[in-house]
């Protein structure tokens, strides 16, 4: 049993660095003329992903590892 030790360890790793990457620190709505332009969503890995109500424009990921 304890061969499997390091790689029990590393799927711990993996699984706590993911729960990170998913939970979500804030979201931000902008808003123009009564319709929403931008909302911005920031998690606690630091990833910022920026969509847009324009379809014309393609959403934003900023600081992804």
């Amino acid at each position: 049993m304890t061969q499997y030790t390091k790689i029990i360890q590393k799927q711990k790793e993996k699984l706590k660095q993911e729960k990170l990457d998913n939970s979500i620190k804030f979201i931000e709505v902008r808003f123009a003329e009564g319709k929403w332009t931008t909302e911005t969503t920031g998690y606690n890995s630091g990833k910022i992903v920026t969509k847009y109500n324009d379809k014309r424009k393609k959403d934003k990921i900023e600081n992804e590892i």
